[in-house]
C-alpha cells in the first residue's frame, strides 16, 4: 500500500446522520487511511412528522420544540437539520397523520421505506466518492433490509459473513449482533447464540492471533461498554438512580469477552455504547470503541495503524 503499515479509519454508530456519513467516506483522503470500516448501526431511529397545512405552510414538533415553516424553502432547510441528527422526515396532511397515529403497521412500513431510501442515497454517495476499500457492517439496530441495499453497492463490502483480507498479513471477521438490549433490536441475540456464531467465524481464520475482531458489541466490563443501568419495567426505560446519581454498569457481551480472552486477536473494533469512547487491553488484545456523537453531526473515529508484526498505534479523531 505504499507504506510500512496499514492505516484503518474505524467508525461506528452513525445512525442515519448525513454529515457523519459524508465525513467518513471522505476520511480516507483527510486522514490518509488505506481502509475504511464502519462497525454497525448505520441507520437512524426516529421519524419527525411534518403536517402540511391547507395554506401551504407546515408544522412539526422536533427536539421538544414546535416548528412553523412558512413554505417549501423553510421545509427544505428544516429537513437538512433533521437529517444532520440522523432523523427521518415524513410529510402529510393532518388527516393522514391522524390515521398513522392509529395504524402502527403502516407507520412501520413508512419508517422502513425512509430508512432504506436514505441508505440507498448513502450507497450512491459511496460509490461515487470512495477511494479505498470500504467495509460497512450492519449493527443490532439495523433491520434486515439494509443487507440487500449494501449488497447492491459497487464499492461497499458488507463483511458480516466473510473473512476479509485487510492486507497481506491480517484477516478480519465481523459481527453486527449484540446481546439482548431493553429495546429488543432486530439483531439482538442471546449470549449463547453470540458464542456459537463467533466460534464459527473464528474457525475460518488462518491465525486468530493476527486477526481483527470487528464486533459491534464490546466485551463486558472492559471500559468500552459503560452506560446507565436502565429500569425496563417502565416505558420508555429510564436510568436507575442512587444518592450518587445515575447508576452505571457494563452492558457488553460475556461471549465477546470470552472469545477475545481465548483467542487473543491482534485488535478488537467495537461500538454500540456511544458514550463509552475508550481503549482497553484484554490480555494482548487492544480493544477500541471510538464512541459516537452522530446526533451532533460529528464523526467520531479511530485511526489504527497495523504492520506485519501486529498492532502499532491508534489515535482518536473527531470532525
Amino acid at each position: 500500500m505504499g507504506s510500512s503499515f496499514t492505516r484503518i479509519l474505524f467508525a461506528t454508530d452513525v445512525h442515519g446522520s448525513d454529515p457523519v456519513w459524508r465525513k467518513f467516506i471522505r476520511g480516507a483522503d483527510r486522514y490518509k487511511a488505506n481502509i475504511l470500516i464502519i462497525g454497525g448501526d448505520i441507520t437512524g431511529k426516529n421519524v419527525v412528522a411534518v403536517t402540511e397545512n391547507p395554506d401551504g405552510s407546515y408544522s412539526a414538533e422536533f427536539q421538544d420544540q414546535k416548528h412553523f415553516l412558512k413554505n417549501k424553502e423553510d421545509l427544505n432547510r428544516f429537513e437538512d437539520k433533521v437529517r444532520t441528527t440522523g432523523t427521518y422526515m415524513y410529510t402529510g396532511s393532518a388527516k393522514e397523520m391522524a390515521e398513522l397515529a392509529v395504524d402502527k403497521a403502516r407507520a412501520e412500513r413508512i419508517f422502513s421505506e425512509l430508512v432504506l431510501q436514505r441508505l440507498k442515497e448513502w450507497v450512491d454517495f459511496a460509490d461515487k466518492n470512495a477511494t479505498t476499500p470500504l467495509y460497512v457492517n450492519a449493527g443490532n439496530d439495523d433491520e434486515q433490509g439494509v443487507d440487500e441495499v449494501l449488497g447492491a453497492s459497487k464499492k461497499i463490502v458488507q463483511p458480516e459473513d466473510k473473512v476479509i483480507k485487510i492486507d497481506s498479513r491480517h484477516e478480519m471477521i465481523s459481527g453486527g449482533f449484540a446481546n439482548i438490549t431493553p429495546w429488543h433490536c432486530p439483531r439482538d441475540l442471546t449470549e449463547e447464540e453470540i458464542a456459537r456464531r463467533l466460534e464459527k467465524k473464528i474457525q475460518l481464520l488462518d491465525d486468530p492471533r493476527s486477526a481483527i475482531f470487528n464486533l459491534h458489541c464490546p466485551p463486558i466490563n472492559s471500559g468500552l461498554d459503560t452506560c446507565p443501568k436502565l429500569d425496563t419495567s417502565v416505558t420508555p426505560p429510564r436510568p436507575f438512580m442512587n444518592a450518587g446519581g445515575v447508576i452505571l454498569f457494563g452492558a457488553g457481551s460475556t461471549a465477546v469477552r470470552a472469545a477475545i480472552e481465548k483467542y487473543q486477536p491482534m485488535l478488537g473494533l467495537h461500538g454500540h455504547i456511544h458514550e463509552s469512547k475508550n481503549v482497553a487491553k484484554i490480555g494482548k488484545t487492544v480493544c477500541i470503541n471510538p464512541g459516537s456523537e452522530y446526533g451532533e453531526g460529528v464523526l467520531r473515529g479511530a485511526l489504527v495503524n497495523i504492520e506485519d508484526s501486529g498492532y502499532k498505534s491508534y489515535q482518536f479523531v473527531a470532525g
